[in-house]
């Protein structure tokens, strides 16, 4: 019984984050921008471009009310704790309900919120990749990298 729920336990950590073949966790972000009102209201973005976001910046942000969050952990991680105003939106889930995302996505800009997203930690490139997807797509959107580890980790 033991063996099998290690196993179990291994498959769920590894299972958190998709390695992707040729996408970085550290791949290069936009930060040029200094607060969270400049994220909200830069006139200077792209459509598809994608930045990123510390997290004094998403407290800001959170603190305004003016980020529409996105948690692209599968619901399961989403279950056992996420940030506090954050939609499950799985990257893994992109393709086969973009409609239904894209949707999402439509009603936080509508409500002129910058779209945030993130996933486990530093290394789970997830919330990168479905930037990178939605960029194709017209939308800019920001990656908070630390995710859900580091903002547990600060206490918040």
């Amino acid at each position: 019984m033991r063996f099998s729920l290690f196993y179990f336990i291994v498959f769920i950590a590894l299972s958190a984050c998709n390695p992707v073949g040729g996408i970085s966790a550290n791949a290069p972000i936009d930060k040029s921008a200094s607060s969270a009102s400049d994220l909200a209201s830069r006139d200077d973005l792209q459509l598809g471009q994608i930045t990123g976001v510390d997290i004094e910046r998403l407290f800001a942000l959170l603190e305004a009310e003016q980020v529409f969050l996105v948690d692209c952990r599968p619901p399961l991680f989403y279950f056992m704790g996420h940030i506090n105003g954050a939609i499950n939106l799985p990257y893994k889930k992109l393709t086969s309900s973009k409609d239904e995302i894209l949707e999402q996505l439509d009603k936080g800009l509508a409500e002129r919120k910058v779209i945030v997203l993130y996933c486990q930690n530093y290394a789970c490139p997830d919330a990168y990749v479905f930037a990178k997807k939605i960029a194709e797509l017209g939308y800019s959107s920001s990656v908070y990298k630390g995710g859900w580890q580091e903002w547990k980790s600060s206490g918040l």
